[in-house]
């Protein structure tokens, strides 16, 4: 996996907000200092983010890169929050090689959990890309994505996969 994450347990610099286009949609960054904090997707009629004009941030460039070269590795701090077990799951995440899928059930056997405390794992995942929750599926299909089984969520995790299976090594 391209991404190489770095947990820091406390930020403290000014934030800045900072907008990255994907294949995928405009994904909005969240930052202190050098310590992204949350990312979250833009969709029509979401509220309006007062967007850094102070030049392209670090982690912006590193991830508007990504797009171009997705096998080169990309370091990023990451703010580490949530409880031990939703860091468990994202951590494993994390584990899914690029361009690859895994069940909920199975990565649910993975860390000796449930299926459905996997999802609400994945649906509160503060960094939807880098920890890449839109790798894990249903039995029976695609699953969800952030919560949502249908709609604009959906549509992301769709062209998400597909730019991985079309990069594929």
């Amino acid at each position: 996996m391209p991404f190489i994450i770095h947990w820091v347990e406390n930020c403290s610099e000014d934030e800045e907000i900072f907008k990255v286009q994907t294949p995928a949609g405009n994904l909005i960054l969240f930052v202190h200092g050098d310590v992204l904090f949350q990312a979250d997707w833009e969709f029509a009629g979401s509220p309006v983010q007062t967007i850094s004009t102070a030049g392209e941030h670090d982690i912006q460039r590193q991830l508007n890169q990504y797009w171009l070269t997705p096998e080169k590795p990309i370091h990023l701090k990451l703010l580490k929050q949530g409880s031990d077990f939703r860091n468990k799951v994202w951590a494993e995440l994390c584990r899914i090689p690029f361009g690859e899928t895994i069940t909920y059930s199975a990565l649910a056997r993975r860390i000796g959990s449930a299926a459905r405390a996997v999802g609400n794992a994945c649906r509160d995942n503060p960094f939807p890309l880098i920890i890449p929750c839109h790798r894990v599926v249903s039995v029976s299909g695609m699953g969800g994505y952030s919560g949502q089984t249908e709609g604009d969520f959906m549509a992301i995790k769709s062209k998400l996969l597909a730019f991985e299976a079309a990069h594929k090594k």
